[in-house]
């Protein structure tokens, strides 16, 4: 069966599928026969069900801590608090900036592993971000929550000793 056969055959199947579901007893017009298809293998509901979105972000409170999908994490940046010493501990320090390099607060920062997992979304009303997440490769993806602006993203490796600094600037913000 060609690629776009199988394609609408699925969506179509699908939509039935939803359909019957909510009760409609006749999930087709009546000018329209069902597709050809094959019962799906054992599972394969469930496997629909793990495609769910994400979970929504966990919102930090300004100068507070949290572990979030098995990361420590902070939201800071503003005022004296920025200076204390405990956001030295953090190895990811996430900054959001303006093409001035002043810095905007109110931001949402998702971090996937090497392999791709999402680990985490936060969400910030501070312009930093810190993150303790084990060693590894990551990728981040950063947006700002009241400005329309595209989202910047990074990739890193926490480093074993010091704090690394990852700039987000958003010249459109």
């Amino acid at each position: 069966m060609p690629f776009a056969t199988r394609t609408s055959a699925s969506l179509l199947l699908a939509v039935s599928l939803a359909a019957v579901l909510s009760g409609c007893k006749r999930p087709f017009p009546p000018n329209v026969s069902p597709p050809d298809v094959k019962p799906a293998p054992a599972g394969a509901i469930l496997a629909l069900g793990a495609v769910a979105p994400s979970t929504p972000p966990t919102r930090l409170p300004l100068d507070g801590e949290a572990t979030v999908g098995g990361a420590p994490v902070a939201c800071t940046g503003i005022g004296q608090t920025r200076l204390e010493p405990r956001w030295q501990a953090y190895p990811v320090r996430v900054e959001f900036s303006n093409a001035r390099n002043e810095y905007l607060a109110g931001a949402q920062v998702a971090l996937w592993d090497g392999a791709g997992r999402q680990l985490l979304t936060v969400q910030c009303p501070g312009p930093w971000v810190l993150i303790r997440p084990p060693p590894g490769a990551y990728r981040l993806e950063g947006r700002l929550l009241d400005v329309q602006a595209a989202p910047r993203s990074a990739r890193f490796r926490p480093p074993a000793k010091g704090q690394i600094r990852l700039v987000l600037q958003f010249p459109d913000g």
